[in-house]
């Protein structure tokens, strides 16, 4: 009698011993990154990709008990692409054959719009977290961008130069080799002409350059209130400034998201030369609300440095196709997109976005006041006035 109690005492025991019910393993979706992670980038702003993807990793921990609940578990796969434009095709190529359901990636406007008709060809959806040439939005449905575009800058630009500076005539300075510089130097002088401006001089230059004396006879023989330089790199815009500057030329300097907002170089490269310029930013670390303070402490608590706009705006779109794919019926490409084409707003460390059909999400941007030590906010601007003059609508509301 005593061994038959023990004996189902035990099977009682043993049996409270094993789970209900055991946990299944989490579902493993892939994402790509793309950027130029192996080679030192020709933009101050985002040395060996290590921005992009520092964030990114940020992005994913913060987002990890939201997966965790769906039984969610991202997977990166990294396509290099170094600073070749070569090397941008074959990296959109291997994405594209590989099993990655999206990709987040290609920083510049030039990487975006090499990478976009492959994406699209592919039907592998593609979000680039900074690249701002308006093309990007109209190449198609598989092509997404997490932040304004050039005629958003463009637009603010024209209407400083205008309404700050009362300035009738526009000097400016661009890279001919540069499609970010280029688009934004048309979407200045578009809103500028439009509302009663004049550019009195357009000289051109090589994003490699780094003797800028054209441009100064140039400019020495014109006449002009402001000057625009539309660079994509930092660096390379100090130097056309600091040229002009050293000329005696001083009018006050317009320069739009590639002239960073936290750039030790750009500010070594100009010294004290009596710098007043204004820029446009998708945030700085300045900005006085608490999910912009909380990244920023944040990212420097885990990387030991301040985050600049590449990582902002990297965390920012990580966040935001995390979203779609929680949203997502399916773990597909045809399901992210489906995802991602449904989404209507979406609020970040950079603010508010509302998607419209066909171009950038509509997003406030900051302005920037430049001198020879920092980058100061002077106001954030609304996306009400883009909205006024365009035909683009909100997503849902056809």
């Amino acid at each position: 009698m005593k061994i038959r109690v023990l004996f189902t005492f035990f099977m009682i025991a043993s049996s409270l011993a094993i789970p209900l019910a055991s946990h299944a393993a989490p579902e493993s979706v892939r994402i790509g990154l793309a950027s130029h992670f192996s080679e030192p980038s020709s933009s101050t702003s985002n040395p060996y990709g290590d921005y992009f993807r520092s964030a990114v990793k940020l992005a994913l921990r913060d987002a990890a008990p939201r997966l965790e609940k769906r039984g969610l578990k991202i997977e990166l796969e990294e396509f290099d692409y170094g600073t070749t434009q070569v090397r941008v095709l074959d990296a959109a190529k291997k994405a594209a054959a590989s099993n990655v359901i999206g990709v987040l990636g290609y920083n510049f406007s030039s990487h975006a719009l090499l990478a976009g008709p492959i994406h699209q060809q592919a039907k592998l959806p593609m979000l680039t977290p900074s690249a701002t040439a308006d093309r990007i939005g109209r190449m198609g449905p598989y092509v997404h961008t997490a932040c304004f575009d050039n005629a958003f800058m463009g637009q603010a630009l024209a209407r400083v130069a205008k309404t700050r500076l009362h300035a009738s005539r526009a000097a400016v300075v661009v890279a001919a080799d540069c499609a970010y510089c280029q688009d934004l130097s048309h979407a200045f002088e578009t809103e500028f002409t439009q509302q009663g401006g004049i550019v009195s001089v357009r000289s051109e230059v090589l994003q490699g350059d780094t003797d800028f004396s054209a441009s100064v006879v140039q400019l020495r023989s014109a006449n002009f209130d402001v000057v625009l330089v539309p660079g994509q790199d930092a660096l390379n815009s100090a130097r056309i400034i600091s040229a002009v500057l050293n000329a005696g030329i001083h009018k006050p300097f317009l320069g739009g998201d590639g002239w960073g907002d936290v750039s030790d170089e750009f500010f070594s490269v100009l010294g004290n030369q009596g710098l007043e310029g204004y820029s446009v930013s998708h945030w700085h670390p300045e900005v006085e609300n608490p999910k912009s303070r909380s990244f920023a402490r944040e990212y420097f608590a885990k990387f030991g440095k301040r985050p600049n706009d590449t990582a902002v705006l990297a965390y920012d779109a990580t966040l935001l196709l995390i979203e779609a794919i929680l949203n997502a019926r399916t773990m597909t490409r045809e399901g992210l997109e489906a995802a991602l084409a449904g989404m209507k707003t979406f609020t970040g460390v950079t603010g508010a976005f509302r998607f419209r059909e066909g171009t950038a999400p509509a997003k406030s941007l900051v302005l920037l006041s430049v001198n020879n030590k920092h980058f100061k906010i002077i106001e954030t601007i609304p996306p009400a006035a883009q909205d006024r003059r365009g035909q683009n609508k909100v997503r849902g509301n056809d």
